[in-house]
């Protein structure tokens, strides 16, 4: 096959940073730059040049000419830096102010080009931007960004409106949000080039493991700059990897790019990084991909220990429907909660439990390792038995109620709805049509629910919680029915320094001040910051 005349750019440290800060250890920077001038790689995305930010990051989020000028470059790399329009639109003295503040002349600088990121309904925008950067010498990359939200038609006006500026050096395309195949590929290239006369270049996205194949569709329809990142490492589920990336092309066009030079880097240094970070594809980011949701929200919820699975399924589907194209933190939390609105259910706890002890019970390891004097215990004592999320882990005859708040879990429960010969604790309001068809004519006690951070308020009909976790449902029930006091079995806890476990521990000291009377303790270890008694206490003879 004839060989393309193709143009390498790896941004490892520009997009890998997401995962660290812009904050690479020195030793790392310098044998990455050895290793991608060995294989081939013609231009080196070095990092962001970011305005400045209310928080610390690291030297490749700014990517300052004075710094660059302390790295060991080879000869023969061309660097770049990219900008995130969004930064130059949104910068309080203007476009002008931003661009002065970020670039010298490329005659006092040690980089050659610039790339502008820009979500492509704003591409037409950056006309003023592109034009200051020429004015001061540099080459420019202008980067449309979700391009697979345009049509062809669109983005052929785009393209033919950026070629009559006669001021951009490469036209770029990228998939955002992971989710072009490499037929949408080919139909956005084609439809570029319809208006654009110079090179273009694809950022590719690897949501649904698509990133190679896509690059090889793009150079088929005439792309000649691809971008790429050692171990794919980036944003959410990363790019396509330049190991592979090089492989395959040297394989398909016999370009001379020499991918092994990258093999002892990415088995010493960047595979023990992707082990920590978890970046690259998997269900979530390819369900993300598929459902047109912005990869952040995903890599979010991962790297935060409180999201369980249940919870990132829910959020994705939820996002899909309410423009999670573009990330929000503010998008996240409503996401998380969007299923709990209602505090107020239509079954009336008041006096259910008057007097009575509650015994909640999570069907954990410790509750495993103290079973047997579990079971002694409800045998003995007059107590409520709320079994959370599970139904085999007690025998029907030894529970008084199943609790569950979160819709996957209530979904786990209606699909055994036959085997629950008790009560169900569940916010309604949670429950889709089909689940409470599933239901069927199993009981309920419908105690509402709504989430709200920071925030407990326990009413007759239900109750507003900081999360959707049902050991907090499941208590708040037990005080609208008047429960004296309420034993915990199973709440192992976490790892100290673990963010689920804070987020628990100040749950529980939300009940206490809220309710200072109330005894609430647990009976199997705990690493909780509550009150611990033990299931083996002697009791006194009736």
């Amino acid at each position: 096959m004839t060989s393309p005349n193709l143009t390498l750019l790896d941004c490892t440290l520009r997009d890998g940073g997401y995962y660290n800060d812009w904050d690479f250890d020195p030793d790392l920077v310098q044998a990455y730059l050895k290793a991608v001038a060995e294989t081939g790689v013609e231009v080196v995305e070095i990092g962001f040049r970011m305005t400045p930010k209310d928080r610390f990051l690291g030297p490749f989020a700014y990517t300052s000419d004075d710094f660059i000028r302390e790295l060991s470059v080879p000869p023969g790399l061309t660097l770049a830096v990219m900008i995130n329009a969004e930064d130059i639109f949104r910068y309080p003295s203007g476009q002008d102010d931003a661009i002065q503040l970020l670039f010298q002349p490329r005659s006092e600088s040690p980089v050659t080009m610039v790339r502008i990121a820009v979500n492509a309904d704003d591409g037409l925008e950056c006309q003023f931007m592109v034009s200051r950067l020429k004015e001061l010498g540099y080459e420019v990359g202008l980067n449309l960004m979700q391009a697979s939200r345009k049509t062809g038609d669109e983005l052929q006006e785009i393209a033919r409106a950026v070629n009559e500026w006669n001021t951009v050096d490469v036209l770029y395309f990228a998939d955002s949000l992971g989710n072009m195949d490499a037929v949408g590929v080919r139909q956005a290239a084609l439809a570029l080039a319809e208006g654009w006369s110079g090179p273009l270049g694809i950022h590719t996205h690897d949501n649904m493991g698509q990133a190679l194949n896509n690059c090889v569709a793009a150079v088929d329809a005439g792309v000649t700059w691809l971008d790429a990142t050692i171990t794919g490492m980036g944003r959410g589920a990363g790019n396509v990897a330049m190991e592979y990336l090089t492989m395959e092309m040297a394989r398909r066009y016999d370009v001379p790019y020499h991918p092994d030079k990258l093999f002892p880097l990415v088995a010493s240094v960047f595979s023990p990084l992707k082990s920590k970070h978890q970046w690259g594809s998997n269900i979530y980011y390819f369900l993300s991909g598929s459902l047109g949701v912005h990869p952040t929200y995903v890599q979010q919820m991962l790297s935060h220990e409180r999201y369980e699975v249940n919870d990132i399924i829910a959020a994705i589907r939820h996002l899909s429907e309410n423009d999670g194209r573009s990330f929000n933190g503010a998008s996240l939390r409503n996401a998380v909660s969007q299923a709990y609105t209602n505090a107020e259910g239509t079954w009336e706890a008041t006096g259910f439990l008057a007097g009575r002890t509650v015994l909640l019970v999570a069907a954990t390891d410790g509750a495993r390792r103290h079973l047997s004097a579990i079971r002694r215990f409800i045998q003995r004592e007059n107590s409520y038995v709320v079994l959370l999320n599970e139904i085999d882990f007690l025998p029907p005859s030894e529970v008084d109620a199943y609790a569950a708040c979160h819709p996957t879990r209530i979904l786990s429960l209606a699909n055994r709805a036959d085997k629950i010969e008790r009560p169900l604790l569940l916010p309604k309001n949670a429950v889709s049509e089909n689940v409470a068809r599933d239901l069927g004519e199993t009981q309920i006690l419908d105690f509402g629910l709504r989430v709200e951070e920071d925030t407990l308020d326990v009413g007759a009909r239900g109750c507003t919680i900081p999360a959707p976790l049902v050991m907090a449902y499941a208590m708040s029930f037990a005080i609208a029915s008047g429960a004296e006091r309420i034993l915990l079995a199973g709440f192992d806890g976490y790892e100290h320094g673990d963010p689920r476990h804070s987020e628990i521990d100040a749950i529980f000291e939300l009940f206490h001040n809220q309710f200072p009377a109330l005894k609430i303790s647990a009976i199997t270890p705990s690493t909780y910051a509550v009150h611990q008694t033990s299931i083996y206490e002697p009791v006194q003879p009736s």
